[in-house]
């Protein structure tokens, strides 16, 4: 039947026509909602309503990125019980208003549907909105009818055919939800895998490369390299793949322990293909050498004042450290680099005076796991509870030693080369080791702080 093909065709010649940059900015609007905590308020009337309601699933469930919530949805229109008390009550026209009244504070967001832009409640519930601060965002067709002024921004769907706009607006719906998807994926918001106890924390230990300081970022890419053409000269015969695969494996299960013992792993590595045996501390020294040309610009810029400190913390670390001592939380650092570099580090980026439990680093006379002597130093000096302990790391290792022993471990899962988002390779493993909760920094410091000071 031709009319059929006529429909689909309509249907999709007015997709053609839609307006995308609309689009674009109600996604932004949407995405916002995360940063400000605020909620989603989504109404519509007959197939409009069925809609409203898709969109508010889609957007508690289909907008989830790896584990993480969606957003604070509610529709409207599936309260029946409560609408239908409301319109006998009140008035069918108020309804949606009278539910805006009761749930709604200012800087949430209301989306609305009419095809015709002319339904009654949804003008009133769009007019309440307006007093109150709440933007509105409205889908429509047609000419937009009286909702297209009482809307912050509005989508008029290019077609007059009521079957047709509907279908346009669920379109743009799931449009919208693979575009916030995407977005989603480097605007990152805690991703729970345990809830942290009640009563909050009195103690906190950090990691510092890569989960304060960015000073060493890409230590991994000289460190890899470099242990890979030791172990490919004691065993020529064997796939440079193979052994780049051997050795990021054993640095990677060994990150947060001292540098030396991944220079030891390399050292057993060698000798297990018939290699001379070598002094750890050799292939130490010749890591750290060429670590610091990668590096020294980084400490030269800063210490003269041509880059800012800033740039070389993870987002939003220095907030969060500042807020974790206004709550009383004592703070202890403690990492696989050498004690004096990170004391040096810490002192050059300004967050030194943060860390009254102290800064723990790698010695040479010590081939216990530094973190490991930190943690059980924490537990006996102060006579706590384990689950009075959270830690902040990107380290295998440290998130490891936490969940063991019954503490709450955050995973610091920076993209560091790109200064946003979760590095996919960092979460995995972390997840892997038994982190209890995995962000990206401490851009959100102030809700990360509430997340565990419940």
């Amino acid at each position: 039947m031709t009319i059929l093909r006529d429909y689909l065709d309509r249907v999709a010649q007015a997709l053609g026509n839609t307006d995308t940059r609309v689009l674009t900015e109600i996604a932004k609007h949407i995405i916002a909602t995360k940063s400000t905590e605020a909620r989603i308020f989504i109404a519509g009337n007959g197939g409009s309503a069925a809609t409203a309601s898709h969109l508010c699933n889609d957007l508690i469930k289909g907008c989830r990125v790896d584990g993480r919530t969606g957003f604070k949805a509610q529709c409207l229109s599936d309260q029946v019980p409560v609408l239908t008390c409301l319109a006998n009550d009140f008035s069918y026209e108020d309804a949606y208003a009278v539910m805006l009244q009761t749930y709604a504070q200012p800087g949430d967001l209301l989306i609305v549907f009419s095809g015709s832009g002319n339904s009654p409640n949804i003008l009133r519930a769009a007019e309440f909105a307006r007093t109150r601060g709440i933007k509105v965002i409205g889908f429509a067709g047609r000419d937009g009818g009286k909702m297209l002024p009482l809307c912050d921004i509005c989508i008029v769907a290019p077609t007059w055919s009521m079957e047709e706009l509907e279908d346009l607006h669920l379109c743009y719906c799931h449009a919208l939800v693979s575009c916030i998807r995407e977005e989603l994926k480097d605007i990152w918001d805690i991703e729970v895998i345990k809830y942290p106890p009640v009563g909050g924390f009195k103690y906190a230990l950090f990691d510092f490369d890569g989960t304060i300081s960015l000073l060493r970022e890409g230590w991994q890419d000289v460190m890899i390299p470099y242990f890979s053409e030791v172990l490919k000269a004691a065993a020529p015969s064997e796939d440079m793949a193979d052994i780049t695969h051997i050795v990021t494996e054993f640095v990677d299960m060994l990150t947060g322990k001292q540098t030396i013992f991944q220079c030891i792993q390399l050292d057993e590595e060698v000798q297990k293909r018939g290699g001379k045996a070598v002094d750890p501390q050799v292939y130490k020294a010749e890591y750290l050498r060429r670590l610091m040309e990668r590096i020294k610009n980084r400490h030269a810029s800063l210490t003269k004042g041509e880059s800012t400190k800033a740039e070389h913390l993870v987002p939003g670390a220095e907030e969060f450290l500042q807020l974790l001592r206004d709550n009383g939380v004592k703070i202890y650092l403690a990492s696989g680099t050498d004690e004096v570099d990170v004391i040096a580090e810490a002192k050059l980026l300004g967050v030194d005076k943060y860390f009254d439990g102290g800064i723990y680093g790698a010695k040479d006379s010590i081939l216990d796991c530094s973190k490991e002597l930190v943690i059980k130093q924490i537990l006996e000096e102060n006579n706590i509870r384990p689950e009075e302990l959270i830690s902040f790391g990107d380290g295998y290792i440290e998130v490891q030693l936490v969940n063991d022993i019954g503490g709450y471990a955050i995973a610091v899962a920076t993209d560091e080369e790109r200064r946003k988002g979760v590095s996919a390779w960092k979460r995995n493993r972390l997840l892997s080791a038994g982190a209890s909760a995995v962000v990206p920094d401490f851009a959100c410091a102030k809700r990360l702080m509430e997340f565990i000071s419940l």
